[in-house]
């Protein structure tokens, strides 16, 4: 469980849910926002990496490597750590395609 624990951990670059009493800058890696949520594994993809948990304030879907999954299971408790990462304004992909004709 412990392996597992750690693992979640690596999630803290999703950036969901930030309280300002929480925020935090630390060092080179400036995140913010820091957050831990528990919850339970309601289904996962191992193949591909896909894990949803439940926690109290909702369901969060995760991507996580494939090969860290492997000993993890629906109905596991977890620990997802959350922070912000401020990664400077979003890139331009050009004008909005309309679905249209």
């Amino acid at each position: 469980m412990n392996n597992l624990n750690a693992m979640l951990a690596s999630l803290a670059l999703l950036g969901i849910v930030a309280a300002p009493a929480l925020a935090q800058t630390t060092g080179s890696d400036q995140m913010t926002g820091r957050h831990d949520m528990q919850g339970q594994i309601t289904s996962l993809d191992e193949k591909k990496g896909w894990v949803h948990v439940k926690t109290e304030e909702g369901t969060m879907i995760l991507r996580v490597s494939p090969d860290s999954l492997r000993n993890v299971k629906k109905g596991d408790t977890v620990t997802v750590r959350l922070a912000l990462k401020d990664n400077g304004p979003a890139k331009d992909t050009g004008p909005a395609k309309s679905s249209k004709p």
